[in-house]
């Protein structure tokens, strides 16, 4: 890869994207900026991803773009966000007029092989796991191509980290865990179009072409929900109504727990109705971990959207203290390694 396609990559980025950004690249490369990261860990696919990069690299009759676009698919349908490392953040607000969060290392960014060894038992990926792997899987499918090259892109307070795809022809953001929306990773499950790859650059239109073709046939939204909030707009359900009949169309897709809580928190927040962002013990797996929940309230009541059972149930103040955590403290439990 040519270093001058990076360089022009990062000032697309400060272009186009707001925040402070670095760029990582995998290890033992030479190219040094201030703006310039080299990964700690050595960038390898996930089993199942390499898998499916090996069929893709033998198929003369698909594009570079369609074969990448059919591992993003893959990531999107076989893989799940870990919403634990969430848990784990920190508010700092030292400075009253910057209030930041902060994320720990150790969780899936900085990793040993004990914690990769473990993370090969379930499919539960952080933004930079995926983003390690994908950006790999996207330079073994380039195949010795040295005028595109799949990089990494994270924001200098290490709380998210994307693909970047920059090169000759085009240079794009690709984003399938975006914990502020609703990812793709949950999308392509309920089989709607994709909405993470944020294209900077395209003046032949070839990366566009094919994001729509993906896209062809793919809905917005499930037509399902949009039939309950056309009944909810014309007053036909009352507003837990319409929220108790989303959630059970989202139970019949058997989305998992973090897609509920984004799609709920997306269609509750719609309404311009505030939540309280709740944590549940999460006992059915080897190690502890917690899962995302929320609370609202509304006509004098507690609504309690629980995404691990999948429900929303009106609950009291003792319920809630007693079943959920409403401010993490770091490692209140003892590091499970992965």
């Amino acid at each position: 890869m040519q270093d001058k396609y990076i360089k022009e990559f990062y000032n697309e980025i400060c272009k186009n994207l707001e925040g402070d950004y670095k760029i990582i690249l995998e290890p033992n490369r030479n190219m040094v900026e201030d703006w310039i990261e080299y990964d700690k860990v050595k960038w390898e696919m996930e089993d199942s991803i390499e898998t499916l990069v090996n069929s893709l690299k033998k198929d003369k009759t698909l594009t570079f773009e369609e074969k990448m676009l059919k591992v993003y698919n893959h990531i999107c349908l076989n893989y799940v966000y870990d919403a634990n490392v969430l848990f784990f953040f920190r508010k700092d607000t030292s400075d009253p007029n910057n209030v930041k969060y902060i994320a720990v290392d150790w969780y899936g960014r900085i990793v040993g092989e004990k914690w990769i060894e473990n993370r090969k038992k379930h499919n539960r990926r952080i933004c930079y796991e995926f983003a390690r792997s994908f950006a790999k899987a996207i330079n073994e499918l380039l195949d010795g191509n040295d005028k595109m090259e799949a990089c990494m892109v994270g924001d200098k307070d290490n709380l998210h980290y994307v693909v970047g795809l920059t090169g000759e022809e085009y240079s794009a953001i690709l984003d399938l865990d975006d914990f502020n929306s609703i990812k793709d990773l949950t999308r392509l499950k309920l089989g709607l179009k994709i909405k993470g790859i944020k294209i900077l650059r395209d003046d032949s239109g070839k990366l566009q072409k094919e994001v729509e073709k993906f896209n062809k046939n793919r809905p917005d939204e499930l037509p399902e929900i949009e039939n309950e909030n056309e009944k909810y707009k014309n007053q036909n359900i009352n507003i837990i109504q319409y929220f108790e009949n989303v959630l059970k169309i989202l139970k019949n897709h058997e989305i998992d727990s973090q897609g509920i809580f984004e799609y709920m928190r997306l269609i509750v927040e719609q309404e311009e109705i505030e939540i309280e962002k709740l944590w549940k013990e999460v006992n059915v797996f080897p190690e502890k971990r917690y899962e995302r929940c929320f609370s609202f309230e509304m006509d004098g009541k507690t609504y309690l959207m629980d995404s691990v059972q999948k429900k929303l149930n009106i609950v009291n103040d003792e319920e809630i203290e007693k079943n959920y955590v409403s401010n993490p403290i770091e490692k209140e439990y003892p590091y499970y390694g992965g």
